[in-house]
């Protein structure tokens, strides 16, 4: 029994050693442009789990709206992806460029929400006053 797993490690490992990586892709794709596609591609995702059927009734395809944005096919994107994603240093590297997009976008959001919700000031009587002379002016 130990021989069989002795022999069972030593032909996976000799089975994982040949694992080649991806070439570098043409066109090549740096960290920022990649992670700036992958930005758009989360935000796409998310926005059809959220609202499927507005994109269905503009007719919008997602993925064709990414390349179209960026100026790239889905060939380059899906070797520039798989390029990245052997090398797991520089895809981290680009996923904390991700995170740091999206946060940036999510504060944008956040704060454009805070300003639509709050309370207009309160008039003070000074110009309540002025306001009502304009008003019966204006009559």
């Amino acid at each position: 029994m130990k021989k069989l797993l002795v022999i069972s490690i030593i032909l996976l490992i000799g089975a994982c050693s040949g694992i080649k990586k991806s070439p570098k892709p043409d066109p090549f794709f740096n960290t920022e442009k990649m992670a700036s596609i992958m930005t758009d591609v989360y935000l796409i995702e998310g926005s059809m789990t959220s609202n499927r059927k507005s994109f269905v009734d503009l007719g919008i395809v997602p993925d064709q709206y990414v390349y179209q944005k960026h100026g790239i096919d889905s060939i380059s994107y899906k070797s520039n992806f798989n390029y990245y994603a052997d090398r797991v240093e520089d895809f981290i590297e680009v996923l904390e460029l991700v995170d740091k997009n999206l946060q940036v976008i999510k504060d944008s959001v956040t704060e454009r929400q805070n300003r639509l919700n709050e309370k207009p000031t309160q008039l003070d009587s000074i110009s309540k006053n002025k306001i009502d002379k304009v008003l019966e002016s204006v009559k």
